[in-house]
């Protein structure tokens, strides 16, 4: 309202600041409460913090040491499902039969699987899907275009069973789910049929499920890993 207005309505000069004084203090209170701009020290506070935090990110990130988890960290990690076939030539040669799927790929242009090149034979695409194309380079498997619930299988011969000492041993791995230099969660489960006159005796890194079906003895062993997974599957002769 203008200075005239306040005259005519009755107030003083002294007693109109009275009456605006109350007014126009809390106005004077958000001004002062407005941020201010940074200062170079706020602003170097502020690169620090955020060099901290990459830095956390970083050492989050599992360089391969073997970790196993007591549950699932993901809805859908990459599933790798293998299933071996131990027969009585095995016991002699060392090669078993091996199926093997690998479900959930991370969702890239292209990605691999590598197999030991002296302890693989025989690699054939079995089927596969969601991914754009998949084909066997000599030990390792190229796939490209990996889309959401992908799936791949594919079957081998594979030499993993070795005789020392009177005991038979079947060493599989390493397992790892990698990107960049950084591994990651993975569903592991590996099936063993092997034939009812041979026993095991012991298994790492975790004890086996041990169990028999009509003339065949199996092994399953299901786990949830980061880093690099190396399983051990320890026979006798009976």
């Amino acid at each position: 309202m203008s200075g005239k207005n306040n005259v005519h309505m009755g107030f003083s000069s002294r007693a109109l600041a009275k009456i605006l004084f109350p007014c126009v203090f809390p106005v004077t209170c958000v001004i002062l409460a407005l941020p201010q701009p940074l200062t170079a020290a706020e602003n170097e506070w502020s690169r620090i913090e955020q060099e901290l935090a990459l830095e956390q990110q970083a050492l989050a990130v599992n360089e391969g040491e073997l970790q196993l988890l007591e549950a699932p960290p993901e809805p859908a990690s990459h599933f790798h499902h293998t299933r071996l076939l131990v027969t009585e030539q095995s016991l002699h040669d060392g090669w078993v039969i091996m199926y093997q799927c690998h479900s959930d790929l991370d969702r890239v242009a292209s990605t691999q699987i590598v197999y030991q090149q002296d302890r693989i034979s025989n690699i054939r695409v079995v089927s596969s899907q969601n991914i754009g194309s998949a084909r066997v380079e000599g030990h390792t498997v190229q796939m490209k275009d990996i889309s959401p619930e992908s799936k791949i299988c594919i079957s081998a011969d594979r030499r993993a069973l070795s005789y020392e000492k009177g005991r038979y041993y079947l060493r599989l791995g390493p397992f790892i789910r990698r990107f960049l230099d950084g591994y990651y969660p993975m569903h592991v489960r590996v099936e063993v049929c092997y034939p009812k006159f041979l026993r095991l005796v012991s298994s790492s890194p975790v004890k086996a499920h041990n169990y028999e079906k009509n003339n065949t003895a199996y092994a399953d062993i299901d786990i949830w890993v980061v880093g690099k997974l190396n399983i051990e599957l320890v026979f006798v002769g009976e």
